[in-house]
């Protein structure tokens, strides 16, 4: 009886089952990669389109290539959207450990030596540049960096949190998600885009991820979609302060900076205006379907699961 009950239980729980993980170690070069390769990939197309001659560019643009982009136009919706991104998947990587918090540990440091190594490395470019602004360097290295710290939490919070706290972490990488895809095109800074079938997918992604097994995890929807609705503003915010980071203009004032992006911020977020209520829709509709899919398997598993143990304990 003892064997049998043993050997159900081996053939219950084959490799094949059992999730992915890996050692915490593998987590390090794992986040820095996909924080710099992949979260600044629209860059590095960019840069390579540049080469190859793909797009027109001069040669001191092209010999100028920075790890990541304090020095090109655009530079700080760029720096938004794919450090945050970059952090985003370097955090859920953290969900690939066998253990979660050395995952997360792994995730970190990872990300951190990437950061400081890409930072790094383009400051001192653009400082060596004749007519170099250090204080716009500074402040765009800033920005790098807290966008990268942000992404990083809620990458691991859509990672390793419960499922309602998944949904909002992935609210604001559900408006960034269109203006890094569209960066992949030659010639198109990757900044919020406002496209609404991009908008319409990632957001049906995120909700339906935030459900596991229990239907009423969907109230986690409502603060989800207002922190969406109110992060939607992030385009026309980025646009109204992106001209005080602008080479030549005039020193930064945080007043300044903070009071211009107040007007976009208020008039998109108490309006429909910027709103594609068409998206939100499919969206919400999107939501509903991968979040039923999520819930029969998570249904499925634990009758499997159940059945597997009483099976277990059947004599043979």
């Amino acid at each position: 009886m003892a064997n049998g009950a043993t050997d159900t239980v081996t053939e219950a729980i084959t490799p094949t089952e059992l999730p992915v993980r890996v050692s915490g170690w593998w987590i390090l070069p794992i986040s820095a990669i996909v924080w710099w390769a992949v979260g600044f990939l629209p860059w590095i197309v960019h840069e390579i389109s540049q080469a190859l001659g793909v797009q027109s560019a001069s040669a001191e643009e092209i010999d100028a290539f920075t790890p990541i982009p304090l020095a090109a136009e655009d530079a700080v919706a760029s720096l938004v959207t794919m450090s945050v991104i970059g952090g985003v998947l370097a955090g859920a990587s953290a969900r690939l450990a066998r253990r979660r918090g050395g995952g997360a540990v792994a995730a970190v440091c990872g990300t951190s030596l990437a950061l400081a190594a890409a930072g790094a490395g383009a400051w001192w470019q653009v400082n060596a540049a004749d007519g170099a602004d250090d204080a716009k360097a500074d402040a765009l290295l800033a920005i790098a960096v807290g966008g990268t710290v942000l992404g990083l939490v809620l990458g691991l919070l859509a990672a390793l949190a419960p499922a309602p706290v998944r949904a909002a972490a992935l609210a604001l990488p559900v408006v960034l998600a269109d203006g890094w895809l569209w960066g992949l095109l030659p010639g198109v800074a990757p900044a919020p885009q406002g496209t609404w079938w991009v908008f319409a997918v990632a957001l049906g992604i995120a909700l339906g991820l935030g459900v596991d097994r229990n239907p009423l995890q969907m109230l986690g929807w409502l603060p989800a979609a207002a922190l969406v609705w109110v992060l939607q503003a992030v385009g026309p915010v980025l646009d109204a302060v992106s001209g005080y980071f602008a080479p030549g203009a005039a020193p930064l004032s945080i007043p300044a900076v903070l009071d211009a992006a107040w007007e976009p911020l208020r008039g998109t977020t108490f309006s429909t205006d910027q709103h594609d209520l068409g998206g939100w829709v499919v969206g919400l509709l999107l939501g509903v379907a991968v979040a039923g899919l999520r819930l029969t398997r998570g249904m499925d598993d634990g009758d499997e699961e159940e059945f597997d143990e009483l099976r277990a304990f059947t004599p043979r």
